[in-house]
């Protein structure tokens, strides 16, 4: 934890999307399926200036990872059962 109590997570270095430079939304779609792998912390950004790809991307991206069998959790739950340890100063 900081010293304001909150805990850094970061994302898996695989999984940034650069869904922030726009960069069209199969590319952000590729680049999330072709790199999935268990215990993965996908990078989004829920603002983009001008308009956005990722709701498009994800409207494919979160369907066929559960057609994969992936499900998705929010990141306090391995936090709360030990499985991600923070890191300390």
């Amino acid at each position: 934890m900081t010293d304001g109590g909150y805990t850094i997570v970061m994302w898996s270095w695989h999984q940034d999307t650069k869904d922030w430079s726009t960069p069209g939304v199969s590319k952000i779609v590729d680049k999330v399926l072709s790199n999935a792998r268990n215990g993965d912390i996908v990078l989004f950004h829920d603002y983009v200036e001008g308009q956005t790809q990722t709701v498009e991307a994800l409207k494919q991206i979160l369907p066929e990872l559960h057609n994969r069998g992936y499900r998705f959790i929010t990141v306090s739950e391995p936090l709360a059962y030990g499985r991600m340890k923070p890191v300390k100063k």
